[in-house]
C-alpha cells in the first residue's frame, strides 16, 4: 500500500512561543494559515495527524485539534472523519488579502 507524504517538521516551519501572551492554538493557526497563503502548503496536500503534529511540537492534541477545526471553518483546511486533514483546494486563491485586482482593459474607445 502506498503511503502519502505529509507536510511535517521543517516543511511547516512552526515555532510556538510558550512565553508569549498569545495562546498556542492561535500561534499554530497563524503559522498554518501563513503556510497556505504563501504556498508552502500546497492545495490538497495532507497535513500530519493531530496526534503526530502534537507530538512533534510537544503540545497537547487538543491544541492541534482546535487549530485544525478553526482553519477548516475558515476554509483553509478540509477534513473528513477517518481521513487526513488536507489543505483545501483553492484555499490560497480564496485567502483574504491574496486577491489581485484585474488588469484594466487594454482598449480605448474613440467616438
Amino acid at each position: 500500500m502506498k503511503r502519502s507524504k505529509t507536510s511535517s517538521g521543517l516543511e511547516l516551519l512552526v515555532e510556538l512561543d510558550r512565553a508569549g501572551g498569545e495562546p498556542l492554538h492561535r500561534q499554530l493557526e497563524r503559522a498554518l494559515r501563513g503556510g497556505v497563503r504563501n504556498g508552502r502548503l500546497a492545495p490538497a496536500s495532507p497535513l500530519p495527524s493531530s496526534r503526530g503534529l502534537a507530538a512533534q511540537l510537544g503540545v497537547s492534541r487538543g491544541i492541534v485539534v482546535e487549530a485544525y477545526e478553526q482553519l477548516v471553518a475558515e476554509g483553509y483546511l478540509a477534513s473528513r472523519p477517518g481521513g487526513a486533514t488536507r489543505v483545501a483546494r483553492g484555499a490560497a486563491a480564496a485567502a483574504p488579502g491574496s486577491r489581485t485586482t484585474p488588469d484594466p482593459p487594454s482598449f480605448t474607445f474613440d467616438f
